[in-house]
């Protein structure tokens, strides 16, 4: 069940906004009357969508919007902007700001019904879009570890192979055969190390339509 906050310090605009949202839709509710309790609780409460009055006592609505879409925790929390404000230079000032949406009062309560609806598919469709990508960077990852590690590997067990014959061998013979198992773990070694200090992911093609991770552009420049 999606939760919204309501964030107004009118308690019969806080009312009227419940029960348009729980008329019909079922949505959970949870009601702040200043915007600084709203911004105290919303980690806690994790509301899928926020109406936000402009004018408040203390932080006024402009200021909550910012700070709630410059924090990382918060920033993909949809917000809709709910305002007597009807100057353009008024909307504008709210979507520079970060909202997702601006509503002026008086509003129709069908009309907010619908972008509140149009917010939440929205923010659905984002969600199953990061999660479709975060499955498609494991995949790849799966991909990269299996060609990049699998040839080193072979490499470590077919020369460790060698070495069970080692006292039929030259000193050199095993020397060489121990060396070669030392660069083939570092190699190894480097691979893991590349891919644990990532700062981005770069995805090549492997075989057909599958991706793997591109280990030389694993770094920001």
């Amino acid at each position: 069940m999606p939760k919204i906050m309501i964030v107004d310090d009118d308690p019969n605009i806080a009312l009227l906004l419940e029960l348009t949202l729980k008329k019909d839709s079922g949505f959970e509710v949870v009601k702040f009357i200043n915007g600084q309790d709203a911004l105290d609780n919303i980690e806690k409460e994790k509301p899928d969508l926020i109406l936000l009055d402009v004018m408040m006592p203390g932080l006024d609505g402009y200021e909550v919007c910012r700070r709630i879409k410059s924090s990382e925790k918060t920033r993909y929390v949809s917000v809709i902007i709910l305002s007597a404000k009807r100057e353009l230079e008024d909307k504008i000032k709210g979507m520079s700001i970060g909202a997702d949406d601006y509503i002026v009062k008086p509003f129709n309560p069908e009309e907010l019904l619908v972008r509140v609806y149009v917010q939440l598919r929205m923010r659905k469709l984002e969600v199953e879009l990061v999660d479709k990508k975060k499955l498609e960077t494991v995949l790849a990852m799966s991909v990269t570890m299996q060609h990049e590690i699998n040839n080193p590997l072979a490499g470590i067990q077919g020369n460790a192979d060698l070495l069970r014959d080692w006292r039929d061998m030259e000193e050199s013979e095993v020397d060489d055969l121990v060396n070669i198992i030392r660069e083939q773990t570092k190699r190894i070694n480097v691979i893991m190390k590349e891919m644990s200090s990532a700062t981005k992911v770069a995805e090549t093609s492997y075989l057909g339509s599958t991706k793997m991770i591109n280990l030389k552009k694993l770094k920001d420049d």
